[in-house]
């Protein structure tokens, strides 16, 4: 499912309207909006927020809310949280510092089912403890941090580590990726806002996949503010179970090794250490001419190899090098996957369809 964020405090009513339009056609189901900035004492501020909520419940998205114990008592909420929430149009709430245990378990009972969202990135005995707890447990959902400065994301290790621990609890889970074209978020520094920080400067549909194919996330959340409709039609065409790979191809790749580089291909089952194997091109192709090509057959991770004539039987077949090793001459390089994706091909699982594109 895909996310945005948004952060309508100095921009008008009009803009955000326009913007949250963009989004709803690109199917936009969830907004992150951080209540933080807001003087509850500022009518006007006020409601332009609720109207921006509303209009986002409009189109049917799904608002959640990032807020403080601080500004739920400046608002006067702490008597019945949920019944504001719910007045807002607010569907759950981040709890940007938490309230206590009690307050929370109370607030999982709620008759609107608010959703109270735990923090990934930094606590998981906040869940474990929970989960020992007299809660309703559909009302608790998981959102890892974003983070405006470079180098303070997360490793790759413990973002994996923390979202398999909510995901084998059946917590609901999210993550935020940065936009590549957008500069707003909710703070003076802002050099990308990512939950990981090997993932900050790919492009918006790199990142995505990424997080898609890890299988831990079910929300997908773009932390910066406006995002392009080039990124958008971009995000837009990898969405869906396939991979996609962008290649480099060698200067002189043949019209049939383009064919097989261009066919739908799927990871073969029978996995190996040394190669993600495609084999069905071999059955359309053949028969081709594919002749051997006089290059350098040492290979590296990301690798696109074809064999050529001198395999008879394996003639055709596509093959994605995994790690170092010497091929023969019966095989050709033909490309090589870029290395900004290269991250993605970890991901590539047994029997999983994947397209190769050409740059």
């Amino acid at each position: 499912m895909l996310g945005f964020s948004i952060y309508p405090e100095n921009h008008s009513l009009e803009k955000m309207q326009a913007y949250l339009d963009l989004l709803h056609r690109y199917q936009a189901n969830r907004i992150f909006i951080s209540l933080l900035q807001i003087d509850p004492s500022n009518q006007e501020v006020v409601e332009k927020y609720q109207a921006i909520i509303d209009y986002a419940n409009r189109q049917g998205m799904v608002v959640i809310a990032d807020m403080n114990p601080t500004l739920i008592k400046e608002f006067q909420w702490q008597d019945d949280l949920a019944k504001h929430l719910h007045d807002w149009g607010i569907k759950g709430v981040r709890l940007d510092e938490s309230l206590d245990r009690k307050a929370i378990v109370e607030l999982t009972h709620n008759p609107y089912d608010i959703k109270v969202e735990l923090n990934m990135s930094t606590d998981l005995d906040t869940l474990l403890e929970l989960l020992n707890q007299p809660i309703k447990k559909e009302n608790i959902i998981g959102c890892h941090n974003f983070y405006p400065h470079k180098f303070t994301g997360l490793s790759v290790e413990h973002f994996l580590r923390m979202s398999e621990s909510y995901k084998e609890k059946e917590i609901e889970t999210a993550a935020f990726i940065n936009s590549q074209k957008a500069t707003e978020g909710p703070w003076p520094v802002s050099e990308g806002l990512c939950t990981v920080e090997d993932y900050r400067d790919l492009p918006l549909a790199d990142q995505y996949q990424i997080i898609q194919a890890t299988g831990l996330i079910d929300h997908i959340i773009i932390a910066n503010q406006f995002v392009s409709e080039e990124e958008l039609q971009e995000l837009a065409a990898v969405k869906g179970d396939e991979l996609y790979f962008k290649v480099e191809l060698v200067d002189d790749v043949t019209p049939v090794e383009e064919k097989i580089i261009d066919y739908p291909h799927v990871y073969r089952g029978d996995i190996s250490d040394y190669v993600v194997r495609s084999t069905w091109p071999r059955v359309k192709y053949g028969q081709e001419s594919i002749p051997n090509r006089q290059q350098e057959k040492t290979v590296e991770r990301g690798m696109i190899l074809i064999d050529n004539n001198h395999y008879e039987r394996y003639k055709g077949e596509l093959q994605i090098a995994l790690k170092s090793f010497t091929i023969s001459d019966k095989t050709n390089i033909v490309g090589r996957i870029i290395p900004e994706q290269l991250p993605l091909l970890a991901y590539l699982k047994p029997w999983q369809e994947f397209r190769l594109i050409r740059k």
